[in-house]
């Protein structure tokens, strides 16, 4: 970023101070070598009726110089970038965020080199995860929607318009496959150390027993979880340890199942097929009451 005229003139005389042979050129002629000239001092003394030593002006001329350079090196540089940014390459990155701009009704017409919407509509535009991925020479373009603050999948008809959207869109020769499914089930087996100076026994707390703590801590961690991203087991536990009330837990057994298919142990760590977990009212949760009592 251009720096101030008034800042390059002051790191001038900063510089200049390190010349020996520099060292004869003043502003106050009552304190030789001790006052470093400023830019401000340069405008008190142009507004007064003093003379100002040539070699002053000379270094502001300079400095406007060097500003003028430096701000039009800013707006090439924006320019540069601009240009960059319409003209990147299509990773799996720019296949995910492309995703997001689709909007569902509305038809596509050539402009520009390229196809593109006649207007931008926000609402329309569905897509609100998307993640993408390449495996065998093939790119699997995970999405999914969102319906009152929950991920899901796409509807039959929206996932064929999407589908479509991207027959126009995606390089050509590109094998590419949409995945819109509905959220892979994580059933959990804990068991729970609990404070019952906190916890009621249905585990809201006690002093506002709208809240339940375990529960909201499983809900963060899956709404903190990056779309498509791992979900590791230990990271899990650490958030369930964290909520109040909770003196221990333990995770027994994790087990993952994708839409239409079947449960499976998950040793460490899982990537769902959707993109996207849900928990299983059938997981288990035991609870141990902690109190502790001190008789004197």
């Amino acid at each position: 970023m251009a720096r101030k005229i008034s800042e390059i003139y002051d790191r001038l005389n900063v510089a200049k101070t390190t010349f020996q042979e520099l060292h004869d050129y003043y502003v106050d002629s009552q304190n030789t070598y001790t006052v470093q000239d400023t830019w401000e001092t340069l405008l008190a003394d142009i507004s007064s009726a003093s003379k100002v030593a040539i070699w002053r002006l000379m270094f502001w001329v300079f400095s406007v110089g060097s500003w003028i350079i430096e701000t039009l090196f800013d707006v090439h540089k924006t320019e540069i970038t601009a240009l960059l940014a319409s003209k990147k390459p299509h990773t799996l990155r720019w296949y995910a965020e492309e995703s997001k701009k689709y909007q569902h009704g509305y038809g596509m017409i050539w402009s520009d080199d390229q196809y593109a919407y006649s207007r931008i509509d926000e609402d329309a535009k569905i897509i609100k995860y998307a993640a993408a991925s390449e495996s065998q020479g093939k790119v699997y373009l995970k999405v999914a929607k969102e319906v009152s603050s929950v991920k899901q999948p796409l509807t039959v008809t929206e996932k064929a318009a999407f589908t479509d959207f991207w027959a126009h869109w995606k390089d050509a020769g590109v094998k590419l496959e949409i995945v819109s499914l509905s959220a892979d089930i994580l059933k959990l087996d804990l068991t729970i150390i609990r404070d019952r100076l906190v916890l009621n026994g249905d585990n809201s707390l006690i002093r506002d027993s709208s809240i339940f703590p375990v529960a909201d801590a499983i809900k963060a961690y899956g709404q903190a979880l990056e779309f498509d991203g791992i979900l590791r087991l230990s990271a899990l536990v650490d958030q369930i340890q964290k909520a109040e009330g909770v003196v221990d837990v333990k995770l027994n057994h994790a087990y993952h199942k994708p839409a239409g298919g079947t449960f499976t142990e998950v040793d460490m760590s899982v990537v769902s097929d959707a993109g996207y977990f849900t928990i299983a009212q059938e997981s288990t949760y035991e609870y141990i009451d902690n109190i502790i009592v001190s008789l004197e």
